[in-house]
C-alpha cells in the first residue's frame, strides 16, 4: 500500500513503456472482420436516389429513393428516416417512414412511431404499439413472393426484378387480396 523506501530513486517510465505493435492484425493470424460485423449506414444528412445492393447490415438514417436489396442481412430504418422504395432483407427493424413494400425472408419488426404505406410480405411480423400501418399484409411462408425474391440469395442474382414480382403477386396472392383495404393503427 505504501512505499517504505522513502528516498528510493523515482522509476524510469519511459524505459518502461514499450513501442506499439506496429504489425497487422493479419500478420497476428488474427482476422479483421471477426471482431464485429460489418454494417454500412446512410447518414441523417444523407440523401440516396437509386438503388442500393448490400452484402452487410444496413443502417438508414437519411433519406433514400429506390430499391434496397439486402438479402442475406439485416436492414434497419432509423426513427428519422424515410424510404421511398421496395426493401429486400433478411430482417427488417423499421422506425421511420416507409412509402413501399417491405419483404423480410425472416422477420419483419414495425417499431413505436414508425409509418409504413404498402405490402409487407413477411413470414414473422410485429407490429408494436404506436406504429401505423397502410397497406395489405401477407405471412405464409410459402408465399411465391418470398420464394422468388429469395430464391437467389445462397446462389447467384436471377434476372428477374424482386420489384416487379411483388406488384405482380402482391394483388394476386390469396392473403393480399383478402387484406388489400388493411388500415391497420396500433395502439395501446
Amino acid at each position: 500500500m505504501f512505499n517504505k523506501a522513502k528516498n528510493a530513486p523515482p522509476e524510469n517510465k519511459a524505459a518502461a513503456l514499450t513501442p506499439p505493435d506496429t504489425r497487422s492484425s493479419a500478420t497476428l493470424g488474427t482476422p479483421t472482420s471477426s471482431a464485429r460485423p460489418s454494417l454500412s449506414v446512410i447518414g441523417g444528412h444523407t440523401q440516396v436516389e437509386g438503388d442500393i445492393n448490400s452484402d452487410e447490415d444496413l443502417t438508414v438514417e437519411g433519406r433514400v429513393s429506390g430499391i434496397i436489396t439486402c438479402k442475406q442481412h439485416t436492414v434497419t430504418l432509423g426513427a428519422n428516416g424515410y424510404i421511398n422504395g421496395d426493401v429486400f432483407a433478411h430482417t427488417l427493424h423499421i422506425s421511420g417512414e416507409v412509402t413501399g413494400n417491405l419483404v423480410a425472408h425472416h422477420r419483419a419488426t414495425i417499431h413505436k412511431g414508425a409509418q409504413v404505406s404498402g405490402t409487407i410480405v413477411a413470414p414473422c411480423l410485429v407490429l408494436e404499439d404506436g406504429s401505423v400501418f397502410h397497406g395489405s399484409i401477407d405471412m405464409n411462408p410459402d408465399n411465391d413472393v418470398l420464394k422468388s425474391a429469395f430464391s437467389d440469395a445462397i446462389g447467384s442474382m436471377t434476372k428477374t426484378s424482386p420489384k416487379a414480382t411483388v406488384e405482380k403477386h402482391s394483388t394476386t396472392s390469396a392473403n393480399a387480396a383478402e387484406h388489400d383495404t388493411t388500415e391497420a393503427k396500433a395502439n395501446d
